[in-house]
């Protein structure tokens, strides 16, 4: 015996509809509520790394001297950057201290140390400051670079010049590497974007 089906209705089709719309509403929050705790537990876990290691935080993976867009020397090891002012205390004529205001200005340094390589270019820059040459000053860059050799920090130099080239003690037949420490002295020290 065959069965007629019957003509669906106006009224079949919005109830249809409808159970249809909350299926796919329910199956959307049930995918939206996994998706949201998905999220809230990646936040979680990128929110106690960050507790762990500050997302701001710099790292370098190499340092160069650039002088006139041209690189002189990189840099393994930055031992420091330097830019200090004495302070002066303002008394009164009992002796109390009042103030404490800026003082003298001592110039700004950055102390690097690279392997010792065949390059003469540093030795030459520092060779002609000894001699107190006015060509001895340059400006000059100071950038450093992450492991892909993105820029991550950049420092310009007002008129610096190496005020001391230091090379490591090294024994005969040793298999260390030779080590050159630079300090370049400089009149101002700007750290611009990378």
């Amino acid at each position: 015996m065959d069965e007629q089906t019957a003509p669906e209705t106006a009224e079949d089709k919005r109830q249809n509809s409808s159970i249809s719309r909350r299926n796919l509403l329910n199956g959307a929050a049930v995918v939206g509520g996994v998706a949201l705790a998905t999220a809230l537990t990646e936040r979680a876990t990128v929110r106690e790394a960050s507790a762990q290691t500050p997302s701001d935080a710099i790292a370098a993976a190499r340092f160069s001297i650039t002088i006139d867009g041209v690189e002189i020397a990189a840099f393994s090891e930055l031992l420091g950057i330097l830019s200090e002012i004495e302070i002066e205390d303002i008394q009164s004529s009992g002796g109390t201290v009042l103030k404490k205001l800026p003082g003298k200005r001592t110039p700004p340094t950055i102390t690097l140390k690279r392997g010792m390589t065949s390059s003469m270019e540093l030795q030459a820059w520092h060779d002609a400051a000894l001699t107190g040459a006015p060509t001895s000053r340059k400006n000059a860059s100071f950038v450093a670079f992450d492991v892909t050799g993105r820029p991550v920090f950049r420092y310009h130099l007002t008129a610096a010049w190496p005020s001391k080239l230091e090379i490591g003690g090294l024994k005969a037949g040793a298999t260390e590497v030779l080590m050159e420490t630079v300090t370049i002295v400089c009149e101002n020290l700007q750290r611009v974007a990378p």
